[in-house]
């Protein structure tokens, strides 16, 4: 399977670096202006909230032209075939473990240094360090997305069950409530058939929040020691799969979610499903949405927590012919005006301090859920030293992971503790390879 993965990404990468060498020629920049590349990733939402973005920014900086370059899948496969093809964007997205290492981000500390309007002291405690490797900033984490219970106000209500923030207050919002509250939102019609499932895992990379949340520990702190048999790792995976194997309260793993595409959050918006886990993104998704919608902490076991998607980081490419310009567009990100158009369409939340403080500046009551300040309570949980963080581990590591191993366990054709056993030795044999080139 490796090798069959390393031989497509080659073939993408060759296609691209073949049309690159032959056929590509830069487009010629306005005059008087500066074109920068900006790649990421996102759909039809996320697109409207970078050109407003890039509006703000370009008005601002008129001698500065954004060239917005979405990729809506298979981004890291065409980032890396970008790269290898010499014409990758200005800025861009990477996997901390993956790339920064290998030197394709720029460090920004000469431009931090030089810029009057950074001070470290703008940030919430802890962010700061969510965009360093090796002592060297490539990044700004301006923004978190912690991950929390999004769930159905009504269905609790007609079912009379108390809240998953009710819950929490009373300190009973744990596994077993939540299975326990899971039984009963599931419904069937009079033949059996299920028309409204109690809960749908978002994303296969969402496993990781339940191994956090249940306390478990599959990797060792520097994470270059694979520990995936751990106990409490191998019990959470087990849960999660068993709510569709044997409580029936969750849909099996489909087709279309084996291909990477997930449909929780549009049943989610139409009612199909009473609760899912998601980020503060979900938030312009839901817009609209019919029935009202709350956000709750994620049910935890002791020594559990959230995690948050923070081993990624936005840089400046090492061979940016301009970086000046490229530091300008990359500043705005996690400037005030940035994180206020960004946080106010409904995205992550920002982690400058003024704004976490006085939400009134952005926060759109129109559309945020009650209590909306469970986004904040997990984010200061997840920044409390050592961060809770996805792991930091290469793209082929985690893939095996989250896609191999996490779907045979969710099909049931392997228990969790069978496919940890044997995806161990593969994990740490690329953790070996990674970290003795280091």
């Amino acid at each position: 399977m490796r090798t069959l993965l390393r031989v497509f990404a080659w073939l993408i990468i060759g296609g691209v670096s073949a049309w690159a060498f032959f056929l590509y020629e830069p487009e010629k920049p306005p005059p008087g202006k500066t074109v920068v590349t900006f790649a990421t990733w996102g759909g039809v939402a996320e697109k409207r909230a970078w050109l407003a973005l890039i509006d703000d920014f370009e008005r601002k900086n008129p001698d500065i032209q954004i060239k917005l370059q979405l990729i809506p899948i298979k981004y890291t496969e065409k980032i890396l075939a970008l790269l290898a093809a010499n014409i990758a964007p200005d800025v861009f997205t990477v996997n901390m473990a993956d790339l920064v290492p290998k030197g394709v981000l720029r460090p920004i500390d000469d431009f931090l240094r030089s810029d009057p309007n950074f001070d470290p002291d703008d940030f919430l405690p802890g962010t700061l360090e969510l965009g360093k490797w090796q002592g060297k900033t490539y990044s700004i984490q301006s923004a978190l997305g912690p991950l929390v219970l999004f769930y159905n106000v009504r269905h609790f209500r007609e079912a009379g069950l108390p809240t998953p923030n009710e819950l929490h207050a009373r300190g009973e919002w744990n596994w077993r409530t939540f299975l326990e509250c899971c039984k009963v939102l599931t419904r069937r019609d009079s033949s059996g058939h299920v028309v409204r499932w109690a809960y749908r895992s978002y994303g296969d990379w969402i496993m990781w929040l339940y191994v956090s949340t249940h306390g478990g520990r599959p990797f060792s702190p520097d994470f270059r020691r694979a520990s995936l048999t751990d106990p409490k790792t191998v019990e959470a995976l087990q849960r999660v799969a068993d709510l569709a194997l044997v409580y029936k309260v969750s849909p099996e793993l489909s087709p279309e979610e084996m291909t990477g595409m997930s449909p929780v959050w549009q049943d989610f918006k139409r009612g199909r499903i009473s609760m899912m886990h998601s980020g503060p993104w979900m938030v312009a998704r839901l817009k609209g949405m019919e029935d009202p919608y709350d956000i709750a902490p994620p049910p935890e076991e002791p020594g559990g927590r959230s995690i948050a998607n923070v081993s990624l980081a936005t840089g400046i490419w090492a061979k940016c012919p301009h970086p000046e310009a490229a530091y300008r567009w990359l500043s705005y990100l996690w400037s005030r005006d940035g994180r206020i158009i960004w946080s106010r369409l409904g995205f992550d939340i920002p982690m400058l301090k003024e704004l976490a403080e006085h939400k009134e500046l952005w926060l759109d009551r129109s559309i945020a859920p009650q209590h909306f300040d469970v986004f904040y309570q997990v984010a200061q949980e997840i920044l409390t030293p050592p961060p809770s963080v996805m792991p930091i581990i290469p793209t082929e590591a985690n893939m095996l992971i989250i896609r191999d191993a996490w779907q045979a366990i969710r099909l049931g054709r392997k228990t969790a503790g069978q496919a940890m056993a044997e995806f161990q030795p593969k994990v740490q044999e690329i953790l070996d390879e990674t970290f003795a080139s280091r």
